[in-house]
């Protein structure tokens, strides 16, 4: 067996899918609103989206028990119309979000890749980014193994993968905690921080194409798919 850490976000997430007035244009949109976390994932439908709200425990079980009209109105209210009128299409499913930190990626014969390994906040999307990147390298890392002869399951040949994704993943989540941390609230102080840090990512040159890139994964690409 191997242990997990485990930490409770303090937030459920709500997902349904809803209908847009506007297509989606195949681009996926979050906002920041309050004590709430809501993001718009587009849908193979040009209208259809699905949605995460991270709410609180209470407001999450209150938003699945609002009528129709009433979900839809907080909805629309939240997400500031970008995509026009929005309606929930489908039921409103609710479930915590906790954290988890398996204490060893590798033993003898086994890897433990994406949601096996580690689990994160669902914002910003980076989960899946990084099972995506744990996948990457260990291709690389088997490949590179295979070349030199080596029996591929051996744990003490594993742990080079192991090393560099517990500590590319400790990163994350770290960092998504602070980032929840600090677009969660309404404090005066975190606006002011959230309002500079925007501002400078957007009109900075470089900043924004390299902040984009760090979101894909991209400047963490094994040397095999650069």
């Amino acid at each position: 067996d191997i242990p997990l850490t485990f930490w409770d976000y303090q937030h459920h997430a709500l997902v349904a899918t809803i209908r847009t007035e506007e297509p989606h244009d195949a681009v996926a949109r979050q906002v920041f609103h309050g004590e709430g976390i809501l993001a718009f994932l587009p849908l193979s439908d040009p209208h259809l989206c699905s949605i995460v709200w991270s709410l609180s425990p209470e407001e999450a079980q209150r938003m699945q028990q609002a009528s129709e009209d009433e979900f839809n109105r907080a909805l629309n209210i939240a997400f500031d119309n970008r995509l026009g009128l929005c309606k929930v299409e489908s039921a409103r499913q609710v479930f915590p979000l906790t954290g988890r930190y398996a204490r060893q990626f590798a033993a003898h014969r086994l890897v433990l890749v994406g949601d096996a390994a580690h689990t994160i906040h669902p914002l910003a999307g980076q989960g899946v980014n990084l099972g995506f990147m744990d996948a990457a390298e260990l291709i690389a890392e088997l490949k590179r193994l295979h070349r030199q002869g080596k029996d591929i399951g051996q744990y003490i040949y594993l742990r080079r993968y192991e090393r560099s994704r517990k500590h590319s993943a400790a990163l994350m989540l770290a960092g998504m905690q602070g980032f929840r941390d600090l677009f969660s609230g309404t404090n005066p102080a975190k606006k002011l921080l959230r309002d500079i840090g925007l501002k400078l990512a957007d009109t900075l040159p470089g900043v924004k194409p390299q902040l984009i890139r760090q979101a894909m994964g991209l400047n963490d690409l094994p040397e095999w798919l650069r």
